[in-house]
């Protein structure tokens, strides 16, 4: 792995096999210089970036970013990926490593900004807000500041994009929607059945996850058709008839707002969905 640019002690580019990769590892770049084989052994992260516009973004943000907020990002990056059991694309170290610059220069200037997704966050992405909250810690006390709890929300979001798989890094307004669209379609379901919901149960947990699914087929217009039972559908539908008085809302909604027409499949496997959270919420 012969070195090709030196961006500071602890980054530099490389060429193996004729492609280019950036290289992170504490020291990897000591009294290196262009030409030099690095010793593999100190290799802490490989960047294989697919496209130019990715690279020449990660490129610009190793040439003008401090090298302690890109430390603080490295840091950060590891800590989520441990706590969330999951890789993160890549484009996370750049979408953090902005962020964070511009919250830090947000600080120092006195700026303020609201999240308006706050409760949405906490409430949908849990781990993903933990890791957030964990990443402002670490935020703080690496740079002496006191970012608020509004900022671990902005950073889960970034996290939530880098491991959704199907939604590239750049697309974090799609996590946004779809956080939104999580929001309108459990509101309808509350309304509808006139229940509260019990948040911490298994029977939620696993209910947001397929509804998770749901909602980025419908943000990224991926549709689901696996052929359709139209017999099996019928009978859900006469067998669960607030279930699917529920669905129909929930249709009409997505297809006024997100221009997707939910298929049958999808009504369907909303409707049993649904009816087994209504179950599990009564026991």
């Amino acid at each position: 792995m012969q070195i090709v640019k030196v961006f500071n002690n602890n980054v530099v580019a490389i060429e193996s096999n004729g492609q280019e990769h950036v290289v992170m590892g504490r020291g990897i770049a000591f009294q290196k210089r262009m030409g030099d084989v690095i010793d593999e052994s100190r290799i802490e992260k490989v960047f294989t970036l697919e496209s130019k516009e990715s690279r020449e973004r990660f490129i610009d943000f190793l040439n003008e970013m401090p090298q302690a907020e890109i430390e603080t990002v490295k840091e950060i990056v590891k800590m989520a990926e441990a706590r969330l059991d999951k890789s993160l694309h890549d484009t996370v170290y750049v979408t953090l490593a902005d962020h964070i610059h511009y919250a830090l220069s947000r600080y120092a200037d006195g700026i303020i900004i609201r999240n308006p997704l706050v409760w949405e966050v906490k409430r949908f992405y849990g781990p993903e807000f933990a890791a957030g909250k964990e990443a402002v810690r670490l935020i703080n006390e690496r740079h002496s500041v006191n970012l608020d709890e509004e900022e671990a929300v902005s950073i889960a979001l970034h996290l939530v994009n880098a491991s959704m798989s199907g939604v590239k890094g750049e697309s974090l307004h799609i996590v946004t929607e779809m956080t939104k669209a999580t929001q309108a379609i459990m509101t309808i379901i509350t309304y509808h059945f006139q229940v509260e919901l019990d948040e911490e149960s298994h029977a939620y947990g696993r209910f947001l996850t397929h509804l998770k699914f749901f909602v980025q087929r419908i943000v990224s217009k991926t549709k689901l058709n696996t052929g359709g039972d139209e017999e099996l559908y019928e009978m859900v539908k006469s067998r669960y008839p607030k279930a699917f008085e529920c669905v129909e809302k929930i249709a009409n909604l997505i297809t006024g707002k997100y221009d997707y027409t939910v298929s049958k499949d999808e009504r369907l496997y909303l409707m049993i969905h649904i009816e087994n959270l209504m179950k599990q919420n009564r026991t």
